[in-house]
């Protein structure tokens, strides 16, 4: 029996990795505002107290970052009945809809052909784009429109799976969405 909802976590690199990044730019704020305090006014205290409230800025979104992948315990992929929520690529673009897709592909990466994506080819692809809040995200899910025809594309680099896993629970939820419509 398959499950309801099938789940990927992040790999514990990727985790480790946020660690030592709030780490280091905790570390680095601190000695940056010690520094300009020690500065006397002019001689790049300014900058260095600047640099050290974005440094602890940065720490900040780390650990709350941290925090909301602990309340998930780690979960970066959500297979569903309903459809896929993929929060390991970092986009805000929620649960892709299996009523939205047209078409599962499997498609090489543009840089490195040895990386494959799954693509979910969807009749509304702008609509996801338009739940992006960055402009600068929404720029990237534009250019994979462009390239592969749907600006959602996701890969198992960051899950705690291989791309065969991925795929398999992908298609076999697809598919028993797909049976549950043709019987309705």
């Amino acid at each position: 029996m398959t499950p309801l909802v099938i789940k990927f976590t992040l790999i514990k690199k990727k985790v480790r990795s946020l660690l030592l990044i709030a780490l280091i730019s905790a570390i680095c704020g601190i000695a940056e505002l010690y520094i300009s305090h020690l500065l006397t006014f002019g001689g790049g205290r300014f900058v260095l107290l600047i640099l050290g409230i974005v440094s602890l800025s940065v720490t900040l979104f780390c650990i709350r970052g941290y925090y909301q992948l602990y309340k998930e315990k780690f979960t970066a992929m959500y297979i569903s009945d309903e459809g896929i929520h993929d929060i390991s690529t970092g986009n805000h673009i929620g649960t892709v809809l299996w009523k939205d897709v047209e078409k599962i592909k499997i498609m090489s990466d543009i840089s490195n052909p040895k990386l494959k994506y799954i693509v979910l080819k969807v009749v509304n692809p702008n609509e996801y784009i338009s739940r992006e809040i960055s402009r600068s995200k929404k720029r990237t899910l534009e250019l994979k429109l462009q390239y592969y025809g749907s600006p959602i594309c996701f890969s198992h680099r960051a899950l705690n799976c291989t791309f065969d896993q991925l795929k398999e629970a992908v298609l076999l939820k697809y598919d028993q969405y797909k049976k549950g419509q043709a019987e309705t």
